[in-house]
């Protein structure tokens, strides 16, 4: 690499650095990934390993899970931050695209967790504050469950920290089954269920949509970020997800 593409790359990564502080995401473009994705991402975080125990996990549709909001499904995805169950979660979350969704649908969206909490009403503050929540993952839809008890908001090594799963509070699961949706309103009484309508509330209103261009790599802030996805219908969608410690 050229002295002046090193400059460029630099101030670039510097670039992405700044909005990822400012606002809590980035998108790295296709020029920040010539040598491939852990190189850049090197610059933000650690890979660590996720769910299935590897360094990737890909985002694309499989069997199976046609009535589930799954990432390999083409269903859309609750507000929610990844790996709850962890301790810590991962810091960031990347997506490297590598086809994207035709159709109008498929897009990444972003919400501020730290912002949703602060709309809340006071006794539902209070709740939060002085409540631990046991959240509950399967690493796939029906298979067994791994569980961490912590608050929804909590400090950690001098950070903030926020938490949140439409599904877990709704079904049951951050992975709900097709078994946890036969009973959904069990849940919706709950100080947890209120907490979810008023998040998915929040998250819809205050949302940006990103459809992640070809090539190109969207890192977010996990601890401070809620995500979704919309619902979408071409097949031949396919993204390579990072965790980042």
């Amino acid at each position: 690499m050229s002295e002046s593409n090193v400059m460029e790359a630099s101030a670039g990564i510097a670039r992405c650095k700044s909005e990822l502080m400012e606002r809590g995401w980035t998108i790295l473009p296709r020029d920040l990934l010539r040598d491939g994705p852990r190189p850049a991402l090197a610059h933000f975080g650690r890979i660590v390993p996720q769910f299935n125990g590897e360094e990737t996990y890909e985002v694309t549709l499989k069997p199976g899970f046609e009535k589930l909001p799954f990432s390999q499904s083409k269903n859309s995805i609750g507000p929610h931050t990844e790996a709850p169950v962890y301790d810590p979660p991962p810091k960031y979350l990347a997506l490297h695209c590598h086809r994207q969704a035709q159709c109008g649908g498929g897009q990444t969206l972003l919400a501020d967790g730290f912002a949703f909490y602060e709309s809340l009403s006071p006794e539902v503050k209070a709740w939060v504050n002085d409540n631990d929540v046991t959240f509950l993952a399967s690493a796939m839809p029906g298979m067994s469950r791994r569980q961490f008890h912590t608050r929804l908001i909590e400090e950690k090594d001098g950070a903030r920290l926020f938490r949140f799963s439409y599904n877990q509070f709704r079904f049951g699961d951050v992975n709900p089954s097709e078994g946890d949706f036969a009973s959904p309103g069990q849940y919706a009484p709950t100080p947890l269920g209120k907490i979810a309508e008023a998040g998915e509330k929040f998250f819809y209103e205050h949302m940006i949509q990103v459809l992640i261009p070809e090539g190109c790599m969207l890192v977010w802030d996990n601890q401070r970020l809620m995500h979704a996805r919309s619902k979408y219908t071409d097949p031949v969608r396919h993204l390579t997800r990072y965790w980042l410690s």
